[in-house]
């Protein structure tokens, strides 16, 4: 979601005569586009705050303009600029369209002659308020994009989970309609894309309209994205499990461009953890849910999210986590110790969990996980996968690296004529990093 933000902020200054720079000791303006679902994300943005304003007094430069953009911007709001008075620009994630209009006036304030011997305040700008749909009726057409590109079709949450403060940072759940989606999806084929991944805090959520106005669900959005010619790739992202619906799953028997590999959280394999956490399902209708997905499309993997540590976690629902794993098998997964965010029921809930026997679990969890990942990607070897090549190689430019449609890394020995092509490549070697193969 960060990613097509700064895509999106991008675009916008571009637009208004802006210039990026990727020297962060030379820029004008300075823009941090922020995320607050880890504990400390405040804390670290004012620190990179302070190391990049002493970054130009040390070089007695012009301490450049500030811009905080996104979810801290949201949550800490008039207190960055008590914490960093020399900041000028503060906006939540869906107020960043009005990004040119501030920059331009603060450039005007910070160039306007102040009378002798008085001392100029910074100006202060800000606009964090949650407004639904406003930016996006204020997107204008990219100019560039890479082959794989991000299209934001929902946002907001509506769940409530009882750690996360998505619903306070990015709002209820509002969806785009379809026809603003699909103008957007055009402009990026035009661009050259050839991969598009529907973006959403719970994306099976999405209930837009079409152009008669009539309610239209994921699947109906993503069979009108894949009668795009030039689109060979679908991707969603995220899932919430209860919100798939039989149509969706449905989708993955009958579409071929939709990719078979699932993004599907579930947090913890304990359901006494799941229901003190709010979410809206048992480990049995989880179960349940990739066994329908499979059906319908046997190659379909699924990667996840896992929390450990969360109040009243027991070593018992910890095993219950565990041996989700063992059975499902994800092939990739993020896993995290539990982080108390403010104004969450969860911060202040009995029974919080000592930091090391947090760090404890989440070791144990990544080593079973590693395991899986790193036996399915041996399991690959001697098949033949379809990869994506989107940039030559860092380590070695006679090498390039792609995506097959499980997300895994590949390489192969070639140049970048290959570079926005999709081959067929048959894999000779697998670790639990990449993949290494031959273009048949």
């Amino acid at each position: 979601m960060n990613m097509y933000d700064a895509v999106r902020i991008t675009s916008y200054l571009s637009d208004n005569g802006f210039i990026s720079t990727e020297a962060e000791d030379d820029a004008d303006i300075i823009i941090l586009n922020t995320c607050y679902i880890r504990e400390k994300a405040s804390a670290k943005i004012f620190s990179e705050l302070g190391r990049l304003k002493k970054l130009y007094v040390n070089k007695k430069k012009a301490v450049p303009i500030f811009a905080i953009i996104g979810c801290v911007a949201k949550a800490e709001s008039e207190n960055v600029f008590k914490r960093a008075p020399y900041v000028s620009i503060v906006l939540s994630s869906q107020k960043y369209h009005l990004l040119p209009s501030f920059l331009n006036k603060v450039i005007k304030d910070r160039n306007t002659p102040t009378p002798e011997n008085k001392k100029k305040k910074n100006l202060h700008l800000i606009d964090v308020e949650l407004s639904g749909l406003e930016k996006f009726d204020n997107l204008t057409p990219l100019k560039k994009s890479d082959k794989v590109a991000f299209i934001q079709v929902q946002e907001g949450c509506d769940n409530f989970c009882t750690y996360c403060v998505v619903p306070n940072t990015r709002g209820r759940e509002v969806s785009r309609s379809i026809p603003s989606v699909i103008d957007e999806a055009k402009g990026l084929c035009d661009l050259g894309v050839v991969e598009i991944n529907l973006l959403g805090q719970n994306v099976d959520s999405f209930n837009g309209v079409d152009e008669n106005r009539k309610p239209s669900t994921l699947g109906d959005l993503i069979k009108r994205v894949a009668i795009l010619p030039s689109v060979k790739r679908i991707r969603y992202t995220t899932s919430y499990p209860s919100k798939i619906t039989d149509d969706m799953i449905e989708l993955h028997r009958t579409e071929k461009k939709l990719m078979p590999l699932v993004y599907l959280p579930i947090q913890s394999g304990s359901n006494e953890i799941l229901h003190k956490m709010n979410r809206k399902y048992t480990r049995e209708k989880y179960l349940e849910i990739i066994e329908k997905l499979k059906s319908a499309n046997p190659s379909i993997q699924i990667s996840s999210d896992f929390i450990v540590g969360f109040p009243t976690e027991t070593e018992e629902d910890f095993e219950a986590t565990l041996d989700i794993v063992r059975k499902v098998k994800f092939i990739q997964c993020y896993a995290f110790k539990y982080s108390p965010r403010p104004n969450t029921p969860a911060a202040v809930m009995e029974g919080q969990i000592d930091n090391k026997v947090k760090a404890d679990r989440l070791r144990r969890l990544q080593m079973e996980l590693r395991k899986n990942q790193d036996a399915f990607n041996k399991s690959c070897v001697g098949k033949v996968m379809s990869v994506l090549f989107t940039e030559v190689s860092k380590v070695d430019t006679d090498f390039v690296v792609g995506k097959n449609e499980y997300l895994q890394p590949v390489i192969v020995k070639g140049d970048k004529s290959l570079l926005g092509t999709i081959r067929d490549v048959k894999i000779t070697s697998g670790s639990y990093a990449n993949l290494k193969g031959e273009i048949v």
